[in-house]
């Protein structure tokens, strides 16, 4: 874990603990070791921070590029460990780093609806999680963050850690690369959403 990622913990914990009221469920199901893949639902910016607070372990997070335009946040961003994506456009720099980060047995977080719904039930997923997961043979863990409507400071969230997806159960060799990335599309979607149906 970087000193900056440990000290932004020690910050940032205590922040949610006043402002915040967060019930964190399933932290028994985080690996303590080994590469995968973290997959949640994406409701506010404030996402990451939540992970970063109740996480053990470092997360690097894939971002959308255009945080990176802003001084401050490109800083805190690259200090956090987190990546730049240009979303929708197929980019294989942040694909490779994504992989590189898995092979060197880090996580690494994404947000796999591709944007920020910040209220009612996750989306469908998009198949850049299948495309990594596949590159990498990495497991998957789904998380949900649940909240009754938008964020906004001292409204009740819950973080919800599903059960680690080994990625031999994602994949069946007698399918098509095709069929199997939307099995893993599906698969994740369906467990992010059966997580987060769970509410409080």
């Amino acid at each position: 874990m970087k000193p900056f990622y440990r000290f932004a913990k020690t910050v940032i914990y205590p922040f949610f603990m006043v402002f915040q009221p967060v019930k964190v469920i399933g932290k028994e199901n985080i690996p303590q070791k080994d590469a995968f893949i973290l997959c949640c639902n994406h409701t506010s910016m404030t996402d990451p921070f939540f992970k970063v607070a109740f996480f053990n372990r470092q997360i690097h997070f894939m971002a959308k590029a255009e945080l990176f335009k802003v001084g401050l946040f490109r800083v805190v961003l690259n200090a956090l460990g987190a990546f730049a994506v240009n979303r929708g456009k197929g980019d294989m720099t942040a694909i490779n780093k994504a992989e590189q980060l898995i092979n060197d047995g880090k996580i690494l977080g994404i947000y796999p609806e591709g944007t920020r719904h910040p209220s009612g039930p996750p989306h469908k997923a998009k198949s850049g999680v299948a495309y990594i997961a596949m590159d990498t043979k990495a497991n998957i863990l789904p998380v949900s963050i649940y909240r009754e409507g938008k964020y906004n400071f001292f409204k009740k969230t819950t973080i919800r850690i599903g059960k680690l997806m080994e990625y031999n159960t994602l994949v069946n060799d007698e399918l098509t690369p095709r069929a199997n990335m939307k099995n893993i599309v599906d698969t994740v979607t369906n467990e992010i959403t059966k997580l987060w149906e769970m509410k409080h």
